[in-house]
């Protein structure tokens, strides 16, 4: 492979990484600000959560429309529409004078958003040949886990030395970092309307929203997804209210532990994405989400009395567990439809991953919300989660229809 191609792979890749790392880094910053957001507004703490429940709502939600609209209109160009709709909400949520507005800033952020991760996974798929494909959404997932983790640190820097309103306004410059990048680096061609082998026009598609969900290998890695991301999330949250009523754990040690998780998850991730390269998809996601299964029973098996030792050594293996896996997921998903519809393809397997987190959240509340009594139960339905994953991404290795258009006459 020359080396002005990878080259220009890496330049598509930082591109991507740069626009989709906004969504988790404003996610995990805003975690942090919260106090200072209610005391500041006037809202109360209660009603600030909003700012956090309508984002990842709207996330998911409006992921397969941005990618459908993607595949129609442009990836590049819908991509870019939402960079510059995310900079003029970010700005306005740092000026909002109340919390009310505010909000609706927010909402703005998660409508711009939805417009960029989706068809930036597809860019991601148009520019990378098969074969490395699932090494660029390794790396692209460990941007993302990086981003996610900084988060909390950088919204307390900035927080501390300049308000609550600094952590959506420091998203301006990065956005027109992120645009420009895109700009020099993403192809602009309208995949839902050219054939690739030959430069010709299609008619316009009539587009069947279930068609996508019957093939195998997209149901299978999609709701694989779905479920892996219930068991991490539920984790995330869970570790804490189950350290919380222990004597001898802080809150540190608390977030000590759980990024043993997330630095696990964003090491892993390119091997994990090489090895789907070499091996077929198949192999890591599976392997990795037997791991995460494992990790699962062993958090049930300790309940509401972890030992330290046992309590960072399923952290641990589940990291590894989610960073083998995660990248062959969303290249199975990807790969197994018509590239013309990679758009609204990466919108649905979004919305797989935030149905996880939601539901994980509402058992969350259901099981743990009144202590850590639960604990063992709570933990049992991560693990049966990861297992069930586990075995739908045995079927990655099978052969997947590849959706089809049909075409009006």
């Amino acid at each position: 492979m020359r080396a002005s191609s990878r080259s220009s792979d890496r330049t598509v890749l930082a591109a991507v990484a740069l626009s989709g790392t906004l969504l988790p880094l404003n996610s995990t910053m805003l975690a942090v600000a919260l106090p200072d957001i209610a005391s500041g507004t006037g809202g109360g703490v209660a009603a600030s959560s909003w700012l956090v429940t309508s984002y990842v709502v709207a996330m998911a939600t409006l992921a397969p429309f941005a990618g459908r609209l993607g595949d129609r209109l442009g990836r590049r160009r819908v991509l870019l529409w939402g960079l510059f709709a995310f900079a003029a909400a970010s700005a306005a949520a740092g000026l909002a004078p109340s919390l009310e507005l505010l909000i609706v800033a927010r909402l703005g952020q998660a409508i711009a958003g939805s417009l960029v991760f989706p068809n930036a996974m597809a860019l991601l798929r148009d520019a990378l040949p098969e074969g490395r494909r699932a090494s660029g959404f390794g790396l692209l997932g460990s941007a993302v886990g990086a981003a996610a983790a900084v988060g909390p640190a950088l919204g307390g820097v900035l927080v501390g030395a300049l308000g609550w309103r600094a952590i959506f306004l420091v998203n301006v410059p990065v956005v027109a970092a992120a645009v420009v990048l895109s700009l020099r680096a993403l192809p602009s061609v309208v995949p839902a309307r050219r054939d690739a082998g030959r430069g010709r026009a299609h008619p316009r598609p009539r587009w069947d929203w279930a068609q996508p969900l019957r093939v195998p290998v997209f149901g299978a890695a999609t709701a694989a997804v779905g479920l892996s991301n219930l068991a991490m999330y539920g984790t995330l949250l869970a570790v804490p209210v189950v350290l919380a009523g222990q004597p001898g754990w802080s809150a540190a040690d608390a977030g000590l532990a759980l990024a043993m998780l997330s630095v696990a998850m964003i090491a892993v991730a390119p091997l994990g994405g090489r090895l789907a390269d070499r091996r077929g998809n198949r192999l890591p996601a599976a392997g990795g989400l037997t791991l995460l299964t494992i990790a699962g029973a062993m958090l049930a098996a300790m309940g509401a009395a972890p030992s330290a030792g046992g309590l960072a050594a399923a952290l641990l293996l589940g990291g590894v567990g989610l960073g083998f896996a995660n990248a062959a997921l969303q290249t199975a998903a990807i790969e197994a439809v018509d590239p013309r519809r990679a758009g609204v393809a990466a919108g649905l397997f979004s919305t797989g991953r935030y149905a996880g987190s939601i539901v994980s959240a509402l058992l969350l509340a259901a099981l743990l919300g009144h202590g850590s009594s639960h604990a063992v139960a709570f933990f049992a339905i991560t693990a049966a989660a990861a297992g069930t994953s586990a075995l739908l991404a045995l079927r990655l290795g099978g052969e997947g229809r590849v959706v089809e258009f049909s075409h009006e006459s």
